[in-house]
């Protein structure tokens, strides 16, 4: 999830992401009641017009951030250990030199696949949203 997360924020923006916004990214992509929140959009649809068409979505955001630390945490650490992800000294991360094949992604059950989806989708969205704190304000919380 976060591999693909990454590498759609880079795709969409040129820049590495903030390692802040996957403590957004994750929990939203692991939520699988948002699923059709998103099945009602794709990737031009933006985070703002997708947060304006669903602004329940924000109701329960922080509890499910402050719920998910430790395993944004636990999931980031595997990641940097296992080279898929490297952290630079802007406090961004970047693929690494291990970084897997999105394919893979294709192999697994639809659950997984979908959060896999979802992230990815909330790489290009945040890419293109601007700064990281520019993110999290338009998702009404705050590092």
């Amino acid at each position: 999830m976060l591999v693909g997360f990454c590498k759609a924020y880079i795709k969409a923006s040129e820049t590495p992401p903030a390692l802040a916004l996957t403590y957004l990214a994750v929990p939203i992509a692991l939520s699988h009641d948002m699923e059709p929140s998103f099945s009602a959009t794709n990737a031009a649809t933006g985070l703002l017009a997708w947060l304006n068409r669903y602004p329940d979505l924000r109701l329960d955001l922080g509890d499910r951030l402050d719920a998910s630390k430790d395993i944004v945490s636990s999931a980031v650490r595997l990641g940097l250990s296992s080279r898929a992800l490297a952290l630079n000294d802007g406090g961004t991360l970047t693929l690494g030199a291990a970084a897997p094949s999105m394919t893979k992604a294709d192999d697994l059950p639809e659950e997984p696949k979908g959060a896999v989806r979802r992230a990815q989708r909330l790489g290009t969205w945040m890419g293109k949203a601007g700064t990281a704190a520019s993110v999290f304000s338009a998702l009404g919380v705050v590092p």
